[in-house]
């Protein structure tokens, strides 16, 4: 009998060690692994991808209609290009909750500039 206790307390408490660690769940990535985000957020890769991909069409727009100088596109269209790079490094094997909302910053500021460029009309950066 005393064998019996003595089993049954050493199984409880190896169940007790051992859950915590099953239920320990990685927040940075949808199922806790990074290789499979990108296959679990296609929704959100494709978001932030159309919002990068509309920052240079509406930077070209702006200089089409003369709203903006060649010189306040090529710096927009140059934080624009670090977007992108930023994006595809991040992207590579999927997006974390993390690294959308700062390419979401990202591109927020941008289209504020792009916003305060059209508005200033004095042909300079800034």
């Amino acid at each position: 009998m005393r064998k019996t206790i003595l089993a049954a307390v050493l199984t409880t408490m190896i169940a007790g060690v051992a859950t915590p660690a099953m239920a320990w769940d990685n927040d940075r990535y949808p199922g806790g692994n990074r290789a499979e985000a990108s296959y679990l957020t296609p929704g959100r890769n494709a978001e932030i991808r159309r919002d990068i991909n509309q920052l240079d069409r509406k930077i070209d727009r702006a200089v089409a209609n003369r709203a903006i100088s060649r010189r306040e596109a090529v710096g927009l269209h140059r934080d624009a290009r670090d977007v992108k790079q930023l994006y595809s490094r991040y992207a590579d094997r999927g997006l974390s909750a993390n690294e959308y909302r700062t390419l979401e910053r990202r591109v927020a500021t941008i289209t504020d500039r792009l916003r305060g460029e059209r508005r200033d009309h004095d042909g300079r950066r800034g």
